[in-house]
Order: C-alpha cells, then sequence, then structure tokens
C-alpha cells in the first residue's frame, strides 16, 4: 500500500502465528538456540499486533491485493503459487 502502490500485481503473504513459530523455532534449534517454541510465538504475535498497529505505514493488505496464504507450503511451493500469479497476469 505504501511501497509500491501502483504495482501490476500486489500480494499479501501471510501464515499463521502457529506455522512461523514452528519454522524459526526449527531453525533455531538447528542453529543451537535455546529459545522455546512459546517464547517464539509471543514474539511473533506481538510484532505482528505491533506492525498491524503502527501510526505511520500500518501493516495491511490492499484492497486489491490477492492474499498468498503460506501456513502449509515450503519455499519452493510458496515461490511456484507467486509465479503462477505472475504469468496469470502477462
Amino acid at each position: 500500500t505504501v511501497v509500491l502502490p501502483q504495482a501490476d500485481l500486489k500480494i499479501f503473504l501471510t501464515a499463521s502465528v502457529d506455522s512461523r513459530a514452528r519454522r524459526r523455532y526449527l531453525e533455531v534449534q538447528a542453529k543451537g538456540g535455546s529459545e522455546t517454541y512459546e517464547e517464539i510465538a509471543a514474539s511473533i504475535a506481538a510484532r505482528d499486533d505491533m506492525d498491524s498497529h503502527r501510526a505511520v505505514s500500518p501493516l495491511k493488505k490492499a484492497d486489491d491485493a490477492i492474499v498468498v496464504d503460506n501456513s502449509n507450503l515450503d519455499l519452493e511451493q510458496t515461490a511456484d503459487v507467486i509465479l503462477g500469479l505472475m504469468k496469470e497476469r502477462g
């Protein structure tokens, strides 16, 4: 809504707090971190709330954006969905 308001294709990429926390938790564990799943999920939820309620440029979906929920998609699947949307637009 702010960075590229005239873009031909606007995508609002989202995923559930649970799926993002699971992904982050696995990354933290792989690096030997000690942060718990609960701490990570709380941090993500707090950041989402802060981002969507900030005074300047709050995070929100543009009216003409297409929502892509990648809660159950991996990186490659997410890229495939976005590329498919791009191809549809020409």
